[in-house]
């Protein structure tokens, strides 16, 4: 059974290692809508619940084909999974499962309640049929793993595809200058060229300045001889 449960939990930890999850799985007595009755619970590090409870919900309907819905008149949140086949547990009896999802942490913890004619799977009312929940509910945490794997993913495509919008934009801003600093270039040499004309012209209007101061003095010397 330990070597059995370390098994499981070393695999998970190893394939689950890139989304930082860990599961682990124990028994305890517990509060549920039918009473102090024995759970199993899963604890999944780093989980968001409103996610986990998602995927449990569909992760029991494509295993095992059942449906689940919030428990008739419990206002604790608890689901209810009724009247399916459990493989290894309830001895070829289908069986009642009830399951809440809370925040623990930074992560989360699903609890399972699975009754069978016996009464709820525990260590003490059947190993073997403990230990085939145990198993039920670590596949399940390999599901998480695999869903946090794949979301991880997601997020660093997602970051690599804005790293490249950047990447393109510093690109367009690094083109758009070397643009604004060819305008420039063509502009100064406009400018200098405007420049010599006008020198030209100025030395041109100087030189047209100084022949009319000529011609003025020149009047004005015919002046002085009336």
């Amino acid at each position: 059974m330990k070597d059995f449960a370390f098994t499981l939990a070393f695999f998970l930890l190893v394939l689950g290692a890139g989304a930082s999850l860990t599961a682990q799985v124990t028994a305890r007595q517990q509060i549920m809508s039918r009473g102090d009755q024995a759970s199993i619970v899963l604890e999944l590090p780093g989980a968001e619940d409103d996610d986990v409870e998602d995927l449990w919900e569909d992760w029991l309907k494509d295993t095992y084909g059942v449906k689940t819905k919030a428990t008739r008149g419990d206002k604790r949140g608890e689901l209810s999974s009724l009247n399916f086949e459990l493989p290894g547990v309830g001895n070829g009896s289908k069986v009642d499962m009830y399951s809440t999802v809370q925040e623990v942490g930074d992560g989360s913890e699903l609890v399972v309640w699975i009754a069978t004619p016996a009464g709820y799977v525990s260590p003490a009312l059947d190993q073997g049929q403990y230990v085939a929940a145990e198993k039920m509910l670590m596949n399940f945490a390999l599901a998480v793993s695999r869903e946090q794997i794949e979301q991880d993913v997601e997020n660093q495509e997602d970051r690599l595809d804005d790293l490249e919008k950047e990447l393109d934009r510093l690109r367009k801003d690094k083109e758009d200058a070397e643009d604004d600093i060819e305008d420039a270039r063509r502009k100064i040499v406009e400018l200098e060229e405007e420049i010599r004309r006008n020198i030209i012209e100025q030395e041109n209007k100087q030189r047209e300045i100084e022949e009319q101061i000529r011609k003025v003095e020149a009047t004005k010397s015919k002046l002085k001889g009336y």
